[in-house]
């Protein structure tokens, strides 16, 4: 994580309001259940809200609380599916399988770690992550 961001967040004590962190509760585990079903779908959805909240579009001051979460949220689910790429390679021989199902349930552990740290007010890092955004 950003030392910068934290020291900010940590220097105004700026707590979103329950309906902002409802929004980025929702997108942690829903995009992460989502991921099945459809792929695609769990990538939109936190990188509509990132950028509607990282930039000009939402109204009000920029949450910066909030972006965090939601880039963390995106940047999960885009190294899930590079890992799901790899996880259908591995499939050819049997052991994709397995190794997809066990990556997909602990993303969901993991987004349910980081929804219960977004709604105590904490920034999470998801595990095994690359930072693209």
């Amino acid at each position: 994580m950003d030392t910068n961001i934290e020291q900010e967040y940590n220097a105004s004590k700026q707590v979103p309001d329950s309906k902002r962190r409802d929004v980025g509760a929702i997108v942690h585990v829903l995009s992460a259940v989502l991921i099945p079903f459809s792929l695609g779908l769990s990538i939109m959805i936190p990188a509509f809200l990132y950028v509607y909240h990282n930039y000009e579009y939402s109204k009000g001051p920029r949450d910066e609380f909030l972006v965090t979460h939601l880039r963390e949220a995106l940047n999960a689910n885009v190294t899930f599916l590079f890992a799901a790429i790899i996880h259908g390679l591995l499939s050819l021989i049997l052991v994709g399988i397995i190794t997809g199902l066990v990556h997909w349930l602990a993303l969901v552990a993991w987004s349910f770690s980081a929804q219960k740290a977004l709604k105590s007010g904490d920034f999470y890092r998801y595990p095994f992550t690359f930072r693209l955004f």
